[in-house]
């Protein structure tokens, strides 16, 4: 299945680690062994960490973040649960991957009985252990062991740091990687196979125009002959009658801000955008209950800024506060509008 890739945290693990995690109790004394696969904070923040795994859902130890979330297994079917949690000030760990433990929970795509090594020469070989984020937010573990890149592998700058950092590190990608979460060996490539991720969202509309190379002489365009593909593409169709409604309702303002961030177009009425709480990739409705009447700024910064969680169901006298990079804002509904929330709500 092809999966659209948000950002990668990886592992270079030490053979100390490696042995650490694969003792049988007994093997030394004193015990088997370290249970978990430490990340160290100078090369993965905690910052980067709620950037990649979200809020936290609890406290560990010391009272430091606990994260709890399901995790494939790339090339496998069945995924289970994980904890990482922040161990001491130094590092973040992902817990109870000691494989001979009782509370042994290694995760599968790093299990011997799936092709993860049972030893390695660290002389002449690094083990690697990554876990992937998805633009839909699932999380795929993987691994490899290589020395040196394979030239029949796809790599970009992004990915070549995953063989030349020297212990951790994070990786937010700001072009478009895929993975086969049916491969194994590197499930990596960068030309999409599936209808879906062929047709282009906001952000690779901006993508395309912010790397768009503006240099060239415009003798140059005389001889330029632009490449023609064939794509199928799959449209969502949208209601235009839910966005025209609201905008009439409103007169065109925003629902947070009123006439500030808006402008008056040729007709001499409002300019305004709609926008859909739930986006409608993330399977969000197309209805009234679902969208908002907002200004073309208001807009670009709730797809793209620091914003709070939305619960419809704190709505207060038709109004909603929501935070935007640490700037508080009220959502305002119309009495006729507010009716199709609660409905909603209701069902």
């Amino acid at each position: 299945m092809e999966k659209r890739v948000d950002s990668i945290v990886f592992r270079r693990l030490t053979y100390a680690d490696f042995r650490h995690i694969n003792k049988i109790g007994g093997e030394e004394i004193g015990g088997g062994g370290q249970s978990y696969i430490d990340f160290p904070t100078k090369d993965i923040s905690i910052k980067i960490w709620y950037k990649f795994l979200g809020e936290n859902t609890g406290l560990g130890v010391g009272n430091r973040p606990q994260w709890d979330f399901m995790i494939n297994s790339i090339g496998l079917k069945s995924p289970k649960n994980l904890k990482i949690y922040q161990r001491r000030p130094a590092s973040v760990c992902i817990a109870s991957q000691k494989i001979h433990s009782k509370e042994s929970n290694r995760v599968l795509a790093w299990h011997p009985n799936n092709s993860f090594p049972e030893d390695y020469n660290p002389d002449i070989e690094n083990l690697v252990i990554y876990i992937i984020k998805t633009t839909n937010s699932e999380f795929w573990a993987g691994w490899f062991l290589k020395n040196d890149i394979p030239k029949d592998w796809s790599i970009n700058d992004f990915l070549r740091r995953l063989f030349i950092e020297d212990s951790a590190g994070y990786v937010k990608f700001r072009k478009k990687v895929f993975i086969d979460t049916t491969n194994k060996t590197w499930p990596f490539y960068f030309d999409t196979k599936t209808s879906e991720n062929q047709e282009k969202s906001e952000e690779d509309v901006e993508e395309d125009l912010a790397e768009e190379d503006t240099s060239i002489k415009l003798q140059d365009l005389k001889s330029f002959k632009p490449e023609i593909r064939e794509r199928l593409l799959k449209i969502r169709k949208r209601n235009p009658q839910v966005v025209n409604h609201l905008k009439v309702l409103y007169g065109g303002k925003c629902q947070l801000t009123g006439e500030k961030y808006t402008f008056l177009k040729k007709d001499g009425k409002l300019y305004s955008e709609v926008h859909h709480l739930i986006p409608l990739g993330e399977q969000g409705s197309d209805s009234y209950a679902n969208a908002i009447v907002v200004s073309p700024l208001i807009h670009r910064m709730l797809h793209y800024a620091n914003v709070s969680k939305i619960d419809l169901t704190k709505i207060q006298n038709n109004k909603l506060p929501i935070i935007i990079n640490d700037k508080t804002y009220e959502i305002t509904w119309h009495p006729n509008h507010i009716k199709t929330v609660e409905n909603s709500l209701e069902d």
